[in-house]
């Protein structure tokens, strides 16, 4: 409601002698295409915002001023005619799940939107040139308040046909404040250092702020402990079930929806959705899909579902990524035969994924990391394994070879499920058995996936820094797939 009907301006201060601007949110970034991205800041006290970028970091020589959205908290916005920030009412609170369940998780109403005198830029630099790397700064008038080092940069997307390798950090269920959480973003940085092999992107599958979603969860569980990633990498994220608390997808309001800038129009290179609540964007010959798994309609004749189809018949890519939060396959912490936002994930939803010939799932919600064999058709309730595995091997280049499938997009040709709820925001937990898993690991950590060319590499990396699980899939000529008479099958737990 509020975002979808703000205006640019440019917000002058009164006095400009005076700066009484404090950093609260440091920059990070949104929304990129080969050509422009949006960096967003936030800041305490009347600002005059402004970005200095270059691809030099010493010579910082384009300014923007005038593509800068501004938005204010509640009391500002009272006081000026300024778009505002999600303000929740009292009657918000009593209607919803969460302060019914247990209202003393919410003191005031302030508990779940920004604090007074927050004042949010969120500026769109354009004219950009594909695949470049860009320094930038953030600016009340001429006080630096954030960048003019190293690793204040942005690098734009590929151009949509370029084949260029890229690295795909992934990370679930992860904004406790816990030292797990710390931990398994430490072990990752580390790993990524040690490779050699920087991120491209980083994609969060939901559960971010703990518990509520609020403003203030927001601030100390996902963007403080993750500034160092977010000012140079662009987070692409779908809603998990806790910011669902304060944020609600029909409508796009909420801190959610506050804390992000996502492609509604399709300027990110998938199918227009006019919404932030589900989209795509396409990097290179890679096309990924974000969903609202949480609290929109997931029917086949849904608004969701229809885009979905749509989004799906006009990709024109070499893989198909889609992410979401509730996974259709899970017995860790959930359980996907028995909860109906799952369920209907696996009954719905899935059956577009396997005809539209997308190549991997990312999801998260169950606190354990899960990853299939390669899987189509897996419908039923309860799931089994039987006629719906098209390769029972591990997936490993070192082991049963490579999950296969044929150049470019096919229908029924199988996905990898990975389930990523393990980034440190939650008690790690296994009810039974999934039968479509190959690997079922109770492990904090991360994924790191990286696809170059006809070949995508994933990795576990736990919070020691160790890899979990590792695994492959190979696009290449033609591959006939029929499902494996009886199929390999995981270990079950002592009590199934």
């Amino acid at each position: 409601m509020y975002k979808n009907v703000l205006t640019l301006l440019t917000f002058i201060v009164c006095t400009a002698s005076i700066h009484a601007a404090k950093l609260l949110r440091e920059p990070y970034l949104q929304s990129a295409t080969p050509n422009s991205i949006v960096i967003v800041w936030r800041t305490t006290g009347m600002s005059k915002p402004m970005v200095k970028f270059g691809t030099e970091l010493s010579d910082l020589n384009s300014t923007v001023t005038d593509t800068i959205l501004t938005r204010v908290s509640h009391d500002v916005a009272a006081e000026a005619s300024i778009p505002r920030l999600y303000q929740e009412t009292r009657s918000d609170l009593k209607e919803n799940k969460a302060y019914l369940k247990d209202p003393k998780t919410y003191n005031s109403v302030a508990d779940t939107e920004a604090p007074p005198q927050t004042y949010q830029f969120e500026a769109t630099l354009y004219n950009l040139k594909p695949n470049r790397r860009y320094y930038y700064a953030v600016y009340d008038d001429q006080e630096k308040l954030a960048g003019e080092d190293s690793s204040y940069f942005f690098k734009t997307l590929p151009e949509f046909d370029s084949d260029l390798p890229q690295r795909l950090l992934v990370i679930g269920d992860s904004g406790r404040g816990k030292p797990e959480q710390y931990r398994t973003y430490e072990s990752m940085l580390k790993f990524v250092e040690d490779s050699g092999r920087p991120l491209d992107m980083y994609i969060h599958v939901g559960d971010m702020a703990y518990s509520h979603g609020t403003d203030k969860q927001f601030q100390e569980y996902f963007f403080e402990p993750y500034a160092r990633t977010l000012r140079n990498t662009t987070c692409w994220p779908v809603m998990g079930n806790h910011e669902g608390h304060t944020a609600r997808g029909l409508d796009g309001i909420g801190p959610y929806y506050d804390a992000y800038v996502l492609p509604t129009k399709g300027q990110s290179g998938g199918l227009a959705s006019g919404t932030e609540a589900y989209y795509s964007y396409k990097v290179g010959k890679i096309h990924f899909i974000c969903l609202d798994s949480h609290d929109l309609d997931r029917n086949p004749n849904g608004s969701m579902a229809r885009w979905l189809k749509a989004d799906l018949e006009a990709a024109q890519a070499d893989w198909l990524i889609a992410i979401w939060h509730h996974p259709a396959y899970t017995k860790g912490s959930h359980d996907s035969d028995k909860e109906q936002d799952l369920t209907e994930m696996r009954s719905f939803i899935m059956p577009i994924i396997d005809e539209g010939g997308v190549d991997l799932v990312l999801t998260g919600h169950s606190h354990i990391y899960e990853r299939s064999m390669l899987v189509d058709g897996a419908y039923a309730t309860p799931t089994v394994a039987e006629g719906v595995i098209l390769d029972d091997g591990d997936g490993r280049t070192d082991g049963d070879g490579a999950y296969k499938k044929s150049k470019g997009l096919h229908a029924h040709e199988g996905t990898v499920q990975v389930v990523a709820g393990h980034g440190g925001g939650g008690t790690l937990k296994r009810v039974g058995t999934m039968p479509i898993m190959r690997e079922i690991i109770l492990e904090f950590g991360s994924v790191i996936i990286d696809i170059d060319g006809d070949t995508l590499n994933g990795k576990m990396i736990n919070e020691h820094g160790q890899i979990s699980d590792h695994f492959s899939i190979i696009k290449r000529g033609k591959v006939s797939s029929k499902p494996v008479v009886k199929p390999w099958q995981p270990k079950a737990l002592e009590k199934e």
